[in-house]
């Protein structure tokens, strides 16, 4: 490819890839960088969803913050297994507050938390479900 042609589709794609973006809300998969920001992205996403979705969700996002990481596992798998996931954002939030989980349970796990250790069994059976 000559120089100049390259730069110009550089240059193009770099526009193009700028278009793409902006401010607000912009329909991308949220994803949540702790068990906090998961826990907030769980009660949003479960917010019009039928009472006892909502019920789950607030159990384990206030279980999450709290780290009480047994409680939240169990409200999280009600969640799964009512079969009620409505939509994919309601499906990240569970996602994103299991993984963000693991991440908290492993953390605590090293800093040698018993409960961690059980309620991180617990997670792995959950996830064969």
């Amino acid at each position: 490819m000559k120089p100049s042609l390259m730069h110009a589709f550089l240059i193009l794609s770099i526009a193009f890839l700028s278009a793409c973006g902006g401010d607000g809300d912009d329909g991308r998969i949220r994803n949540s960088q702790n068990v906090d920001g998961a826990a907030d992205h769980l009660s949003e996403a479960f917010a019009g969803s039928d009472s006892a979705l909502q019920k789950h969700a607030k159990a384990a996002s206030e279980a999450m913050c709290k780290k009480k990481y047994r409680d939240a596992l169990i409200s999280l798998q009600e969640i799964r297994l009512s079969g009620k996931v409505k939509d994919v954002n309601e499906g990240i939030a569970v996602r994103d507050s299991l993984i963000n989980l693991e991440q908290e349970l492993i953390y605590a796990m090293e800093d040698g938390d018993p409960n961690a250790a059980k309620a991180y069994q617990l997670l792995k059976r959950v996830n064969q479900n």
